[in-house]
């Protein structure tokens, strides 16, 4: 793990201008994620050379631009469905290159504001490199979407990086600590719930998914590729698989509708994965049982909230937190789920993921009962009982403490001597 930590250093060691390195390092994340795509491009290349190499490193900067947000133009057809995973790969990608590239610049450089001057920099210099991929690959009317992508991603990887700085240059105010490891806590629930899901669509729908592998009829080296493009859209996939257990369902195409209350799908794409998709009709009893889980983590997040001995007090102020916690992981979850949507092709392939407008009401509903429950929960069986805060004493505090020890007078024994 890269870490901008400069404590200890050696005097020997070379140092760089701030300006300099942000920027390279910045555009360095950028193409170490080009060179990653191209290798992968590569791979299935080799069983096609008869493509030739423009046409493939095309491709590639193709399928890079998708990683950002600026679609995929294949042929004639644009593909707008963003692989979040590959756009997560570059994050980490950025925050490690990026990471490494700040130890050569002096720590004092970084003290500061300095720490958002880099950030700034080193984001600018991946947004550089957005635009410099839409040219060089033909992609030049959207350039503009490829720097944006640029700047979010290369922002949030360079923010990564630099987390420990710039969050000393922040005060957070006291109720609001903690709430987003609650948050966070709701989040990993609700993911866990829809990996489960998932799996267990896999697996009874086993027959589906060698039916649709067998219709792509892949080599040795394309059912590698096959997977590792279903990997990356891997947090799509979970995106909608959550929509799905809030009963706000999702679509694969025009025309279909999945949820725990109905499914109406007609031919599903030719990718292994959509043989989860249950069969056409009404849902099962067992399918009503999930839309329990986004009360469910709710409650996580809620008792997480009201974890911190600090939230020790009424119980509306307990109730206050854990619902927050449950607004900020629906307001999370609304976000991923927009980002996750897109279009696979043409015709039927078009508008697929969650259905946003059941899913705008159908994830904050549940989240915020089971939050304010969680921490309510919470309040009850643990908060009251919290000792109280120790109460802190400025040097100018004269009160004392009667069970202190204090310090012994000294005192002189005088003899009383009788008269003469």
């Amino acid at each position: 793990m890269a870490e901008v930590n400069r404590d200890s250093e050696s005097p020997t060691t070379v140092e760089f201008p701030l300006l300099p390195m942000a920027l390279a390092g910045g555009a360095a994340a950028a193409m170490v994620g080009w060179l990653l795509v191209i290798g992968l491009v590569m791979i299935g290349w080799f069983t096609a050379m008869a493509i030739p190499v423009p046409r493939m490193l095309g491709f590639a900067g193709q399928l890079w631009l998708a990683g950002h947000g600026a679609g995929a133009t294949i042929g004639d057809i644009t593909l707008t469905l963003i692989p979040l995973g590959l756009s997560a790969l570059f994050v980490l990608l950025t925050r490690t290159v990026v990471g490494l590239g700040l130890r050569a610049v002096p720590a004092a450089a970084l003290d500061g504001l300095g720490a958002v001057k880099a950030w700034g920099l080193a984001t600018c210099g991946y947004g550089f490199v957005g635009a410099v991929v839409a040219l060089t690959s033909g992609a030049a009317p959207r350039i503009g979407w490829a720097v944006l992508g640029g700047l979010v991603v290369g922002g949030l990887g360079a923010g990564w990086a630099l987390a420990p700085r710039v969050r000393s240059l922040v005060t957070v105010p006291a109720w609001l600590q903690g709430l987003p490891r609650a948050i966070a806590a709701g989040l990993a629930a609700l993911t866990a719930v829809a990996a489960a899901v998932l799996l267990i669509g896999l697996i009874v729908g086993g027959e589906r998914v060698s039916q649709l592998e067998s219709a792509v009829a892949p080599d040795g080296v394309g059912a590698v590729l096959l997977v590792v493009a279903q990997l990356l859209f891997l947090p799509n996939l979970l995106a909608w698989t959550a929509s799905w257990v809030l009963g706000a369902g999702f679509s694969v195409g025009v025309g279909s509708f999945v949820s725990p209350l109905l499914t109406s799908v007609g031919l599903l794409p030719a990718v292994p994965v959509f043989g989860a998709v249950p069969q056409p009709g009404g849902g099962s009893a067992w399918a009503y049982v999930w839309l329990a889980s986004g009360v469910l983590s709710g409650v996580v997040a809620g008792w997480a909230a009201s974890a911190r001995p600090a939230v020790g007090g009424t119980w509306l102020r307990a109730c206050a937190r854990g619902a927050s916690a449950g607004v900020g992981a629906a307001v999370l979850i609304v976000a991923v789920g927009a980002l996750s949507r897109g279009d696979l092709g043409a015709d039927r392939l078009v508008g697929m993921g969650p259905v946003l407008l059941n899913l705008i009401w159908l994830a904050p509903l549940p989240l915020v009962v089971g939050g304010t429950l969680g921490a309510l929960g919470h309040w009850f069986a643990k908060a009251r009982t919290l000792p109280p805060a120790p109460r802190e004493t400025g040097p100018d505090d004269t009160t004392q403490v009667l069970d202190e020890p204090t310090e012994e007078l000294e005192q002189q024994t005088v003899p009383l001597r009788g008269r003469d």
